[in-house]
């Protein structure tokens, strides 16, 4: 059974008065569509033909057919999302946040979609911020969002959804280690399957977050290296090396070079006036060693030549005045060298 004739034109032209008419004609004309399991409603025509005023009229009218599928599996929002229609997806959101979550076919929602596509990054956080448990759906192969970006090789949604769990989820470590050590019906987690491409960044991504499990086993009771090992695909040398090393090294690394990046940016004026605070840092600090607090015992005693301060006093005046020269000194070689480009 399909819908009337005139009110798929009214839907496919944007014609609204046309709907009411119909209405006007016939008052139950959507309660018979909305006894069908399966249907192209006004709604999914809409979508389709991007008639963005008459589908926010027919969610008015009838919420409930934003979460119809239609026989090809898709509803409304999926529809428009796959036409193109960016800003009737926002606008559906607008009403319902929760169309996010509609399962279509394969169990794919709008972020699984969005997460195949990076032509529609912009969208990814915004649909996340909008509804933060989306992350956690899970297509029929059990797997999130996350899981479509390794296994398809999306890295820069990829990413974009790795920075954003850390973020979002920055005071929950259950919930980001239950999205990054999900496993799939296949066992797999995402560090199986960045693995199963031989995607170094992706792994080092991956090992940089503390909640990543190396060895978990997927259904086959292999870890993550041993896929790793088993692909034949190119040279998993830097792949290899880097699912062996220490996380904390990297993020050491990556902490030093988001400083360096900070610095790189800065207007030579602020490099000039950073450069005089930490070098007179440097001079206090150096004169602090030669010169302790309250100078250094006279005469004849076994203390002599030593400071008058108390050890303990004396050990954490040391380490902070140490740490102080060392930052300082660290910083300042990064701005000279970054003058001297």
């Amino acid at each position: 059974m399909k819908i009337d004739e005139r009110l798929k034109r009214a839907a496919e032209t944007g014609n609204v008065d046309a709907l009411y008419s119909l209405i006007h004609q016939d008052a139950n004309v959507f309660k018979r569509i909305d006894k069908m399991e399966f249907v192209d409603t006004p709604l999914h025509v809409a979508a389709v033909a991007g008639n963005t005023g008459f589908a926010m009229e027919m969610m008015n009218l009838k919420p409930s057919f934003a979460r119809k599928l239609n026989p090809d599996g898709f509803s409304p929002i999926h529809l428009a999302l796959l036409n193109q229609q960016t800003q009737m997806v926002i606008d559906f959101l607008s009403v319902d946040k929760d169309l996010i979550r509609v399962k279509g076919k394969g169990g794919f929602t709008v972020l699984h979609h969005v997460a195949l596509d990076e032509n529609y990054l912009h969208l990814l956080c915004r649909f996340l911020d909008v509804c933060p448990d989306c992350i956690f759906d899970l297509t029929i192969e059990r797997q999130t969002a996350l899981h479509i970006t390794a296994e398809k090789n999306k890295f820069e949604a990829f990413k974009a959804m790795l920075e954003w769990i850390q973020s979002a989820f920055e005071d929950n470590k259950s919930k980001r280690s239950k999205i990054l050590n999900f496993q799939d019906k296949d066992g797999n987690t995402v560090l199986h399957l960045a693995a199963s491409i031989n995607h170094p960044q992706m792994i080092k991504l991956l090992i940089e977050c503390k909640e990543v499990d190396r060895n978990k086993t997927n259904e086959s009771g292999f870890t993550a290296m041993d896929v790793l090992q088993r692909q034949t695909v190119g040279d998993n040398t830097e792949s290899v090396n880097i699912l062996n090393s220490n996380p904390l090294k990297f993020q050491k690394l990556s902490k030093f070079k988001i400083l360096k990046d900070a610095v790189e940016e800065m207007t030579p004026e602020t490099m000039g006036v950073l450069l005089i605070v930490f070098s007179l840092v440097l001079a206090m600090t150096y004169q602090g060693v030669l010169s302790p607090p309250g100078g250094v015992s006279q005469g004849t005693t076994h203390r002599e030549g030593k400071s008058v301060m108390n050890t303990f006093t004396f050990l954490l005046f040391y380490i902070s005045n140490g740490g102080a020269f060392l930052i300082s000194w660290v910083i300042t070689l990064l701005l000279l060298g970054t003058v001297a480009k």
